[in-house]
């Protein structure tokens, strides 16, 4: 019965996996601007690294470790990135709500379903060319420990799942308010700032990186990196990832209760 329940998501995920693999010169130019990304900001860190001494190191990290936070950063990023909010005000504005609402699947789960379905695709397809390319040309860690790499591939699975559950939140605005391309785009800005993405959290001002500590945003970005790098000792490897699974649940209950009284008031009009 399990089994059974699952299949239809099983085919959701297949089916985002095969619209990302259509999307073929996206794919192409998703590559290049991951690597342009990286080096842009590997040199602009190496800038600022150049009035310190060889080894010094700012908040904890010297060049090496900078490098490999971003370059880390990144190509974590290709996998759990996903466009849940973008494909919900799709719907809205398309008017297929009543064709999606009308299948016996749970709207949530759907959402979350596609998310995987993209993300795997770019875990098989997008994120090892990109590692590749960026561990020959740059000078980048191997992960701290045997454990932490581990912890690491665990924690870009839950961050997956936090920033599909910020993205479903996001999305499910548009049934209200119709159009949320401005709150898309200053959650996409705020997301790459608080999730430690551009710099580490460490650099915030002090009231900012508290601030942050009582936020999703830091769990989606800056705790796989920081995992990657040993900044947690291997026996301390399950409390971040506990604080990681606590988001998911939360955001993913609160998600729930927020649909269960959303679907209630949905009135659709020919579409």
């Amino acid at each position: 019965m399990t089994a059974t329940a699952f299949a239809p998501y099983a085919a959701f995920v297949r089916a985002a996996f095969l619209k990302t693999l259509a999307y073929r010169l996206r794919y192409y130019t998703g590559v290049v601007t991951y690597l342009i990304y990286v080096t842009t900001y590997y040199f602009l860190w190496k800038a600022l690294y150049a009035w310190k001494e060889p080894g010094e190191s700012m908040q904890g990290f010297d060049l090496e470790s900078m490098a490999t936070y971003i370059a880390v950063g990144w190509m974590a990023r290709s996998f759990y990135f996903n466009n849940v909010d973008r494909d919900i005000a799709d719907l809205i504005r398309e008017g297929d709500v009543a064709m999606t609402l009308a299948r016996p699947v749970s709207f949530h789960g759907m959402m979350i379903a596609d998310a995987f379905g993209a993300s795997l695709f770019r875990l098989l397809c997008f994120t090892p060319p990109v590692a590749i390319v960026l561990f020959l040309l740059f000078p980048l860690k191997a992960p701290a420990t045997g454990w932490a790499g581990l912890a690491f591939f665990v924690s870009c699975f839950l961050s997956l799942l936090i920033f599909a559950h910020v993205n479903l939140l996001v999305g499910m605005m548009a049934f209200r308010l119709h159009s949320i391309q401005g709150i898309m785009r200053a959650k996409h800005y705020l997301l790459e700032l608080l999730s430690g993405l551009l710099m580490p959290v460490t650099f915030f001002p002090g009231w900012l990186e508290n601030l942050s500590r009582w936020l999703p945003f830091q769990d989606i970005a800056y705790l796989p990196a920081s995992l990657y790098l040993g900044r947690f000792p291997d026996a301390q490897l399950w409390q971040p990832l506990l604080r990681q699974s606590l988001w998911v649940l939360g955001l993913g209950l609160l998600a729930a209760w927020i649909w269960s009284r959303e679907s209630r008031r949905l009135t659709v009009h020919g579409g």
